[in-house]
């Protein structure tokens, strides 16, 4: 006996109703002949799949665009993952799977429109959409039809059922994807101040990476401790620090709102003519929680898209350019620490300044403890002594100074013209030497010894440090 049978059907009901329609049809004049009516039926919602959803364990879908097969796939925790069969490495949005395989059998039917369909193409019934393959070794199989002329349902059938029903359309457009529409897109929300890695790759420049320097344990007692993690270049520029919140605004603005779009090939036979066998792009973030995302770009699609794959996935999507501009052509002096040398008073010894033109100066900073075990300073410069909190703003100046850019150096331009020395109070500790070489009208090419030479620092910055340095002097 058929599900259906099992049902309390209204006959009278169905008859009129079928007349009505009848009349309807009768009464106009149409050019061409209308696709069938379903007849409103008083039949509760019927269950047309009868299995539970631990018992599914397979569906071979067949669509316009695709046939292809999901597994469920367990963990050690009873957990269900739905996997592209044979192609583990097709990542699926999970989310859209479990409403997918829940239609196959949980598939239910509002109404049914014949005990009997005698004539099952007139609905559009005839290519098998999905194949449910059970525990047991049972099947169940969906045909889907047409949609009904108002668009709100389609009709379907079940393999053994003689009865033809209408399900929702939902459900209908589920059992219709193709693999296309289920693969996953969205990448990871990641923690812009809670990171542990981050690059930058583009083709003809050197790539920026940072990273961690420690443990991982050390790294999570770091922002317990602050609220954020520290992450230090490894390239170009090895021990210069990420600046968060720049980062975040002059390169993450955008790009927080990226998603990629259309799938363009699942299993391209090749990734040179997209341009990424030799990728134009590569970013890469992953945060202390775990969250990763590796995005490869290639070629540009058009005006308006890029092609891109996930690291680690065989097919390529669409990228809008409008997200990944600000990725290009960065300039990492937009978000590190640009500092050369930052170092506390309390640790330094004395300072000494020589310049063949704007003087020499011996700057003695003499660091005690007062009776309450403050940190005290009682500078001397060039033997004259000078009070503490002037010399702390001539101090703060010294250290002040920073990386404008990078240049290019080719030839050695000679001695330099300037010299800062900090001798350290541990002796230890080797001193800290900044060498400074005339470079232009606006900018002295600075190094910290013996780094290359390879940026230059504001002429103000430098002039700023010995024209304080004679206004203590003076007095002024």
């Amino acid at each position: 006996m058929s599900k259906s049978s099992k049902k309390m059907i209204t006959l009278g009901l169905l008859v009129i109703v079928l007349g009505g329609l009848a009349s309807f049809y009768l009464m106009g004049t149409q050019e061409e002949e209308a696709e069938p009516e379903a007849p409103v039926s008083a039949t509760q919602t019927v269950r047309l799949t009868e299995q539970s959803e631990a018992e599914l364990i397979r569906a071979a879908f067949v669509s316009d665009a695709h046939s292809f097969t999901i597994e469920a796939s367990e963990d050690e925790d009873g957990r269900i993952t739905w996997i592209y069969a044979g192609s583990p490495e097709v990542e699926l949005e999970q989310s859209a799977m479990r409403n997918m395989m829940r239609d196959v059998f949980l598939l239910s039917a509002a109404d049914t429109v014949l005990e009997t369909a005698d004539d099952p193409a007139a609905y559009g019934i005839g290519r098998v959409v999905v194949t449910g393959y059970f525990r047991d070794g049972s099947q169940d199989v969906i045909r889907l039809g047409m949609m009904t002329p108002d668009r709100s349902r389609f009709y379907v059938m079940v393999d053994g059922d003689p009865a033809l029903y209408l399900i929702n359309a939902i459900s209908g457009e589920r059992l219709s994807q193709g693999i296309s529409d289920l693969v996953a897109r969205e990448i990871p929300l990641i923690n812009p101040t809670q990171l542990r890695h981050l690059y930058v790759g583009e083709r003809g420049r050197p790539s920026l990476e940072f990273a961690w320097d420690g443990t991982e344990e050390e790294l999570q007692n770091y922002i317990n401790q602050f609220g954020a993690s520290w992450l230090t270049m490894v390239s170009p520029y090895e021990g210069r620090d990420l600046n968060f919140t720049s980062f975040e605004t002059n390169v993450l603005g955008d790009f927080e709102g990226f998603l990629p779009g259309e799938l363009v090939e699942l299993f391209p036979a090749s990734l040179e003519r997209f341009g990424l066998d030799d990728p134009v792009l590569e970013f890469i973030m992953e945060d202390v929680g775990g969250n990763r995302f590796h995005l490869i770009f290639g070629n540009s699609h058009d005006d308006e898209y890029l092609y891109m794959m996930h690291g680690g996935r065989p097919h390529v999507f669409l990228a809008e350019q409008r997200f990944v501009e600000r990725l290009f052509g960065l300039n990492p002096f937009m978000f590190i620490d640009r500092f050369i040398a930052l170092i506390n008073i309390v640790d330094v010894d004395r300072v000494t300044i020589q310049s063949a033109d704007r003087g020499s100066y011996e700057i003695i900073i003499n660091n005690f403890e007062d009776d309450n075990e403050r940190s005290q300073i009682a500078p001397v410069v060039n033997g004259q002594e000078v009070a503490d909190d002037v010399m702390r703003r001539v101090y703060q100046v010294m250290i002040s100074l920073f990386y404008d850019q990078e240049i290019d150096m080719q030839t050695h331009i000679g001695e330099p013209a300037i010299t800062l020395t900090y001798h350290m109070l541990d002796a230890n500790e080797p001193p800290v030497i900044l060498e400074i070489f005339p470079f232009d009208s606006n900018f002295y090419a600075i190094r910290r010894y013996p780094n290359p030479l390879q940026f230059v620092t504001s002429r103000m910055s430098v002039d700023n440090i010995f024209s304080s340095i004679e206004d203590m002097l003076s007095g002024e």
